[in-house]
């Protein structure tokens, strides 16, 4: 009414109204009269008749299609409002979108989207979304159905108007009028629907605000330009709130959306128009809107996955994606922006099981993605994004398939760009977290490609490989710097440090060259999981490989180890499990004892055996048990009071009752006593061995075991609840050699103590008859040296 009064700058006088006017004739003397007149007053009470009668639901539902048209015109080009307003105008909407919605054919659809799009430039996003809902209830197409698009994305980019999206079926009609869409033909619609998605169904307030400061969506208003008519509905895209800062997910509600998009068929869709653009860009390389429509809707697809842990049903959907999207990262090769893009999706879908599960028949393929960064040149921040979300894809597969760690080790060429690449990264400076975090990825494909033993094997003789992990520990070591503590290190170079000796220890297993036969009776050794390679007589090494390399790896990694502080725990582990599989090779023993590695080993014996020091202790043992299978090292540990130290180990362990590292400590004592010289000094000062020998017999007597489990029983309950947790004080990483049933592993034990208490017991029976010759069989007899089979 006031509209129709600032258009005649004169008050109208309504009509005394008759009894009984039809509402319907009203109506349509205002469309056919040329005049402006005022809409009389309709009989009820005082109270209704003061406010306009358009402002009631029930009235609204009485008026035409056209009448509903003509009040939604008098708002065109409206802005800010008030609530009422707001309130007012969505009514209409509603009550238009109801007789759209029921497929009412007396209504023109030009007449009906004239009326909306004055709208456009609202700034509540109620009605914004109102308008949407009717326009994609005409089933449109063309530009306006980007027009729609547009609209549902100005609101969907603002985490605080996600709520609205829960109040009506907008996300409905999106997915089907993007069913009527192709992203060749209406690439721009397509491009604002998926980033409604993406927006809608970030996981966290980052993913989103990464989202916002990456938008390829922000200047399609450039690229083709709508309609004059409809200019208006070009979306505004600057953003106009600060993001939050938080990284927490959403509750229920972002749930709720993905639920609603999945069983509209959504996943489907996005691979049908995957395919689309894959089989487009087969025939000719994409750009322009159809390549943005492949970034808008890959990263859409990656925000569903964030969220798809809890929906099975989305799951399986995106597991028959995966192929394509290895496709479409083949397709945008040279596009870095769009190809990281489609990889990131990737990486994040490797993290399921079912879809890493599919993945894996494509592990070379994957690697064959490397090509283009394998030439050299520069490195920008996106190019290591890339390798980095394509080293991270590959170690989920190679970490859980055996066949892909060998399908991928016998393409020649996706190992020739993995090696290429590492090679390049090696030889950068670690200046910034990206170039880190890259290494660290591809690092981790080699170490989990070298599970398999003929990989792990021919690995160690791969031309550079054993240079680039040679290269890159001399440059992690950079991690240990002249802090005191481990916490205080930049987090991505221990990183580094810690993942070159996780490949390093899984070659390393594959590396031994001495000759083995088979031990003597009263011998054993430590559980192996994996196979010990045969021995043979193999050609010279590849120049760069890691057995040209042994020599120069082993004094590195004494040298690591010198420079670890105190605190340096978790480093130490590292570094012990390399060693403990290193040093089965002759040559590492030799040259790791040259560069002052042994007196470093008993060093780290001395530490109490708590938390992650008892895993170093087993680590360390372990490795002292190969060091003294050479007859060397033998005077030197006891001159460095070793035997002493593995008394006191001996002790505690068995005090503790933990027959795994009883049994390491007895394999090390048994090594030491193989030698003559070392057995007649330990002899004649006698007191350590009649320590020992008292020990063993008195922990191999079975009747001690069982009457300790009974008197166990008798134990109050907090007593045997503290000698539990001192039970399983080891790490992870040591309960997966210890998870044996404690009888079998106090057998295991058994046999070797019973060996090592024969053999101190010989030596005693020789000293004491004073013999001045020495058994040939038991001087320096190396073949009953024991060594540890696996670190």
């Amino acid at each position: 009414m006031r509209y129709l009064q600032n258009e005649h700058h004169k008050p109208l006088t309504p009509p005394t109204p008759a009894g009984g006017t039809d509402l319907s004739l009203l109506n349509r003397r205002i469309v056919v009269d040329a005049k402006p007149r005022q809409l009389p007053a309709l009989p009820g009470t005082a109270a209704d008749s003061a406010r306009p009668a358009t402002r009631n639901g029930a009235l609204l539902g009485q008026c035409s299609s056209e009448m509903l048209i003509e009040m939604l015109k008098q708002h065109a080009g409206l802005k800010d409002c008030s609530a009422e307003t707001v309130q007012h105008i969505n009514a209409i909407l509603l009550e238009l979108y109801t007789r759209v919605h029921k497929q009412e054919r007396n209504f023109k659809r030009a007449f009906i989207l004239g009326g909306l799009y004055g709208l456009v430039e609202c700034t509540s996003p109620r009605i914004l979304l109102a308008v949407a809902r009717v326009v994609l209830a005409l089933r449109v197409t063309g530009s306006n159905l980007t027009g729609a698009c547009k609209l549902i994305f100005k609101v969907a980019r603002h985490e605080q108007h996600d709520g609205l999206f829960h109040e009506n079926d907008v996300l409905e009609l999106l997915i089907d009028g993007l069913g009527h869409a192709s992203p060749l033909d209406d690439p721009e619609a397509c491009i604002y629907a998926y980033g409604c998605i993406r927006f809608l169904t970030a996981s966290n307030a980052q993913e989103r605000d990464d989202a916002l400061n990456r938008n390829w969506a922000a200047g399609l208003e450039e690229l083709s330009s709508p309609p004059p008519t409809h200019a208006a509905i070009a979306a505004a895209t600057a953003l106009t709130s600060s993001p939050s800062a938080s990284d927490t997910r959403k509750l229920n509600g972002q749930q709720t959306l993905v639920s609603r998009l999945a069983r509209h068929g959504a996943v489907e869709l996005m691979i049908l128009h995957l395919q689309m653009l894959n089989e487009a860009g087969a025939t000719r390389r994409l750009s322009g809107p159809p390549l943005h429509t492949l970034y808008q809707l890959s990263a859409a697809m990656r925000a569903l996955a964030d969220v798809a842990q809890q929906q099975q049903r989305l799951q399986l959907q995106l597991q028959l994606a995966c192929p394509h999207l290895i496709r479409a990262a083949e397709v945008s090769m040279g596009e870095l922006e769009v190809q990281a893009n489609v990889v990131r999706t990737l990486s994040v879908l490797s993290e399921d099981v079912e879809c890493c599960d599919t993945l894996h028949s494509y592990a070379a393929r994957i690697g064959l993605l490397l090509g283009p960064y394998s030439k050299g040149g520069q490195c920008s921040e996106r190019m290591l994004a890339v390798l980095s979300r394509l080293g991270y894809m590959l170690g989920n597969i190679l970490a859980k398939h055996e066949t892909a760690r060998v399908q991928y080790y016998h393409n020649d060429v996706a190992m020739e760009y993995l090696l290429n690449v590492l090679q390049q990264l090696s030889e950068r400076p670690l200046a910034s977290e990206p170039l880190l975090d890259a290494q660290i990825k591809l690092i981790r494909v080699v170490a989990n490609m070298s599970v398999n033993a003929d990989v792990g094997a021919g690995l160690g003789n791969v031309h550079a490989l054993g240079a680039v992990l040679f290269r890159l520990l001399q440059n992690a070591t950079v991690a240990l710097g002249s802090t005191a503590t481990e916490s205080a290190q930049p987090a991505e170079l221990l990183e580094l440090l810690h993942a070159t000796l996780g490949a390093l220890h899984n070659l390393c297993f594959y590396q031994d060259n001495q000759t083995t036969s088979p031990a003597a009776a009263s011998t054993t050794t430590m559980p192996s999981t994996a196979p010990t390679p045969t021995p043979t007589v193999a050609p010279a090494p590849a120049p760069g490989s890691l057995q040209s390399l042994i020599a120069e790896l082993s004094t590195a990694l004494a040298q690591t180890l010198k420079r670890c502080q105190s605190q340096y725990v978790s480093t130490k582990v590292e570094l012990a499990r390399v060693l403990g599989n290193l040093t089965r090779n002759e040559l590492a023993r030799r040259c790791f004892c040259a560069a002052g590695g042994l007196p470093l080993i008993v060093q780290q014996l001395t530490r109490q055996a708590n938390g992650r020091d008892y895993e170093l202790r087993t680590c360390a043992i372990g490795v002292l048990v190969n060091l003294l299978g050479d007859g060397e090292q033998r005077a030197p540990f006891l001159q460095l009071r070793g035997a002493e130290l593995l008394a006191l180990l001996l002790r505690g362990a068995l005090e503790q009752e933990d027959w795994f590292l009883a049994n390491i400590v007895c394999q090390a004592m048994w090594n030491l006593l193989i030698d003559a010289q070392c057995a007649t000094a330990l002899c004649r000062s006698g007191s350590i061995l009649d320590e020992v020998s008292d020990l063993l017999a008195d922990y191999l007597d079975e009747e001690r075991l069982t009457a300790g489990d009974e008197a166990n029983d008798d134990e109050p309950e907090e007593e045997q609840q503290s000698r539990k947790e001192r039970q399983t004080e080891p790490e992870p990483e040591t309960e997966l050699e210890t998870d044996a049933a404690p009888d079998a592993l106090w057998e295991d034990f058994a046999l070797v103590a019973t060996d090592l208490l024969e053999r101190i017991q010989n030596n005693f029976d020789k000293q004491q008859r004073q013999t001045t010759h020495i058994d040939n069989d038991d001087n320096d007899n190396d073949n009953d040296d024991v060594f540890i089979d696996k670190m």
